[in-house]
């Protein structure tokens, strides 16, 4: 089978679709599958060994001040898409998405004069240059964690002001998104709550929608024999992000006993102060530390060393942190919201408590610490159920089943 990736941002280390798009091929490859990869930057790390990658430009111009621009970006803006990104940042659109899609779609012009694709798999662009690739004649599936409408929803809670709110809106591109879904051939998601969220906020009817779990390296994640620290508390993720629900986290804190500590992954201070504060509120700051970025290795090594994983969050298209600490057999303790049951499972790896509610996070938390064996069953259902749900080659497997379902419904259609 011949696969090509459209991917607008590769890196995995700038979010969750470089991580996927990584992995996924890596694995696919491995299945016997022709992969190319048509990509935005930051660039993936070298996928050479089982794809060829078709590198597009795009000079990052969302944060960047007019007056401030270096002089190698300001030398190249005048360029038609180049120029298109400039125009639409000065009115706080974020375009990167649509003219990364349409960067592609001119680009395969050129590239379908050598090359034929069995299936065309976005991952979560949903640009409008994804409309007229339909004209290609390959079917075009997308992957979709969760819709930017939560992402939308979260920073509204935090806007101060009408104008914040102003630019909150022209930020997510909705109706784009709202578009180009419904007229593409599949949405692959993460979860079973992720195809209730999608018929919601973008009409996607159920029908349309394949449910494949996220993968993870389960043999980079696993627990390396490191002494547990007592009663330390582990969130990894992004403390600017509202949907973490951060300020449940630390009350939750704020109610346990004064030697329990909380190790969070990510900036802190003074490059990223949203937690800071709270924290400075509330009277943690002596309870809480940031380790800021860092390896796979050293993140494992945190997971494993940790009593309890906690995510607060408000909603999680997936919540791979809670998979990852189940792989090192550390406990969670995570909300109900979004997708996190379906991670943490009912088998006991886990315990769940409602969203907005620090004191239920602080009694989950309380209840694990108090009990060394219930900490070492939970670890053992934890690691099990990674292995057995959330590994790569798993992913693979039910990704490729949903290509060849596409591939032999467009077929049956054409």
């Amino acid at each position: 089978m011949r696969i090509l990736f459209l991917c607008y941002r590769g890196n995995p280390f700038c979010g969750g679709q470089g991580i996927y798009l990584y992995h996924l091929t890596k694995e696919l490859a491995k299945l016997g599958a022709q992969i190319d990869v048509i990509v935005g930057p930051p660039y993936p790390d070298p996928l050479d060994e089982w794809a060829r990658v078709f590198r597009l430009d795009n000079l990052n111009l969302w944060a960047e001040r007019t007056r401030r621009l270096p002089y190698e970006k300001l030398a190249r803006v005048l360029s038609p898409w180049h120029f298109t990104d400039y125009f639409l940042t000065r009115f706080h659109i974020f375009p990167e998405m649509e003219t990364f899609s349409m960067r592609a779609f001119f680009f395969m012009k050129e590239l379908l004069r050598k090359r034929r694709y069995d299936i065309i798999h976005d991952v979560q662009c949903l640009g409008w240059g994804l409309l007229p690739m339909k004209e290609y004649g390959m079917p075009i599936v997308t992957t979709v964690h969760h819709p930017l409408t939560h992402d939308r929803r979260a920073d509204f809670m935090v806007d101060r002001n009408m104008w914040e709110m102003f630019c909150t809106i022209m930020f997510y591109p909705l109706t784009m998104q709202r578009a180009v879904i419904n007229r593409l051939d599949r949405v692959i998601t993460s979860s079973r709550s992720g195809v209730s969220d999608l018929g919601a906020e973008y009409g996607v009817r159920p029908e349309k929608v394949s449910v494949v779990y996220n993968g993870m390296d389960v043999e980079g994640f696993r627990n390396t024999g490191e002494p547990r620290e007592k009663r330390s508390l582990l969130f990894v993720g992004n403390t600017e992000d509202h949907k973490k629900g951060m300020r449940y986290l630390f009350e939750a804190l704020a109610l346990l006993p004064r030697d329990v500590t909380l190790t969070i992954v990510d900036e802190g201070p003074p490059g990223r102060l949203s937690a800071w504060n709270i924290i400075t509120e509330l009277g943690l700051r002596e309870r809480v530390r940031f380790t800021g970025k860092v390896s796979l290795q050293e993140l494992a090594s945190l997971y494993s060393r940790a009593t309890v994983l906690v995510m607060a969050s408000l909603h999680e298209g997936f919540g791979l942190p809670a998979a990852e600490a189940m792989a090192c057999g550390t406990p969670v303790v995570a909300t109900t919201a979004g997708a996190l049951p379906e991670v943490v499972g009912d088998e006991g790896a886990g315990i769940l408590v409602p969203p907005r509610d620090g004191k239920a996070l602080a009694d989950a938390v309380m209840k694990i610490l108090a009990d060394a064996g219930l900490r070492g069953s939970m670890g053992e259902k934890g690691r099990r159920r990674a292995e057995e749900n959330f590994a790569w080659p798993v992913a693979a497997r039910n990704t490729m089943a949903v290509y060849r379902d596409v591939i032999e419904s467009y077929r049956r259609a054409v």
